[in-house]
């Protein structure tokens, strides 16, 4: 129907429940977000969700879950549409009857104190109202899938290429990254010396001779005291110099 809420791009988990005594009554939950979960979540970052219920059969009333708990103490739930926190607080529940399908969307946002190591592992449920009455005759277990991982910032890497009998510069470590994002630390190579310069360039001078592979790391600040580890992969060998490769 146009302008119903629809499914967002990003499918988490998939459940499916099916009422024993029949078969022919069942539920598949989906709960998707807009965003990828092949990326870290930052703090603060909103995420929406929707949790789609496709029944079949004809049951008197099915049910979809989200439960509560993966979120506490990662993100806060807010602007359920379609859904609504149980009085035990334990899930989020909406409803359908047969004959058509529904999608309710939640939104949440994931808390400033969340420690480092911490992942948004979003849990659904089924369950089936299958010949009437107020209790489910049929619910499947809590059914996780995929998820997140959060952290201040993406994954940080550089690669640094430089001729022999050049120094390299890698610049702009912090591009893109917030303005509140600084770079506070760099690392030493095994093969070649580093700096920073103070613009905040960081500086590779390959060892006479080397040639060949090395790396070294360095360490950004989120702007609230998170540190992030990245690195920079740095190849010496016969190339044709290029942007931020300077005269040894």
């Amino acid at each position: 129907m146009s302008g119903a809420p629809q499914p967002e791009p990003y499918l988490l988990t998939r459940v499916h429940g099916v009422q024993p005594d029949a078969p022919h009554i069942r539920l598949t939950v989906e709960l998707t977000a807009n965003a990828d979960p092949r990326v870290p979540l930052r703090p603060g970052q909103e995420v929406d969700f929707a949790l789609t219920l496709l029944p079949e059969g004809s049951g008197h009333r099915y049910y979809g879950y989200v439960m509560a708990q993966p979120f506490a103490g990662v993100a806060d739930v807010d602007r359920l549409g379609g859904l609504s926190l149980l009085a035990v607080g334990d899930r989020y529940a909406s409803s359908v009857e047969a004959g058509s399908t529904r999608t309710a969307r939640f939104t949440a946002v994931v808390r400033h104190e969340v420690g480092a190591a911490a992942f948004l592992m979003p849990e659904v449920r089924a369950g089936i109202i299958a010949h009437g009455g107020s209790s489910l005759t049929s619910s499947t277990h809590s059914v996780r899938q995929q998820g997140y991982r959060i952290a201040p910032l993406p994954p940080q890497s550089r690669v640094l290429h430089i001729a022999p009998g050049y120094r390299g510069a890698v610049k702009d470590l912090t591009a893109g990254l917030g303005e509140r994002v600084r770079l506070v630390g760099v690392g030493p190579a095994r093969f070649g010396a580093t700096g920073v310069e103070p613009d905040g360039a960081v500086l590779y001078t390959p060892f006479p001779h080397h040639l060949g592979y090395d790396h070294f790391p360095y360490v950004l600040d989120d702007g609230d005291g998170r540190l992030i580890r990245g690195q920079v992969t740095v190849y010496v060998g016969d190339a044709v110099p290029a942007p931020g490769i300077l005269g040894g």
